[in-house]
């Protein structure tokens, strides 16, 4: 195949891999504490060459390469539930909750008790303590208040307070499917203007008419490399039946 050719192939393959980011967006924009997020591409030049005529750097192509995914960490909308359990981070912050593949993170506050009275999130997974503990309330007790601070009280006194996790590098970050992340780096200070709110949970930070425009365009743009690679297809047929009939 021709530079050409193979220019348009990478350039699909990019545009590709940018539509699954936006369909996985799409698909989240009414998951609680999911954050959207963007493709990075960068220019990818191969080893210099020699070719017939022209010096070696004349000679290189230019392909895309895809350098990774960027989070959008803007916060969602709070959404008023009126539901005890459901809480929302305002501000920087995750919460910590115990997974069998150890602590993970998440941003989804949509919470509830399970058979053992503990504090957990739709997966099942218990909400942890400053302690790493998860939090429990003891049969019986129905009136749950929990501060912006974190601390969680019924009517037997407090029953603990909500580990909220800050880390430097988010971006560091790694999804792990839903709205869990986990990280090897250790907690940041933390930032003492976050809060946690009572009865609301965070919207989705995904704006879907931006991720619906930006899907027509990538499918335009891969259209377009369609009709480069073809018309270079096409290029070489005639070259070549032109060709076969000299002399």
């Amino acid at each position: 195949m021709e530079n050409t050719t193979y220019i348009a192939l990478s350039q699909q393959m990019a545009l590709h891999r940018q539509m699954d980011v936006i369909a996985n967006n799409l698909a989240n924009a009414s998951t609680a504490g999911f954050k959207s997020e963007r493709t990075m591409f960068g220019e990818l030049l191969p080893p210099q060459t020699d070719a017939a005529g022209l010096p070696g750097g004349a000679a290189r192509p230019s392909f895309v390469q895809q350098l990774g995914t960027l989070r959008d960490l803007r916060d969602g909308g709070l959404i008023n539930t009126g539901n005890t359990l459901d809480l929302a981070i305002h501000g920087p912050g995750y919460f910590a909750v115990e997974t069998p593949g150890g602590v993970r993170f998440t941003r989804d506050g949509n919470l509830h008790l399970n058979a053992q009275g503990q504090i957990v999130n739709a997966e099942g997974f218990p909400l942890l303590d400053e302690s790493n503990r998860p939090i429990s309330i003891r049969s019986g007790e129905t009136r749950i208040e929990i501060s912006r601070s974190g601390r969680v009280a019924t009517e037997s006194g407090e029953a603990g307070r909500i580990r909220v996790a800050q880390f430097e590098n988010e971006q560091a970050m790694r999804s792990i499917g839903g709205t869990l992340y986990e990280t090897d780096a250790s907690p940041a200070a933390p930032n003492p203007k976050t809060e946690i709110r009572q009865g609301m949970v965070e919207g989705s930070n995904v704006q879907p008419i931006l991720e619906i425009s930006n899907m027509i365009e990538v499918m335009r743009r891969y259209q377009s490399a369609q009709l480069m690679a073809e018309g270079e297809h096409d290029r070489i047929r005639k070259a070549i039946d032109k060709l076969s009939h000299v002399g």
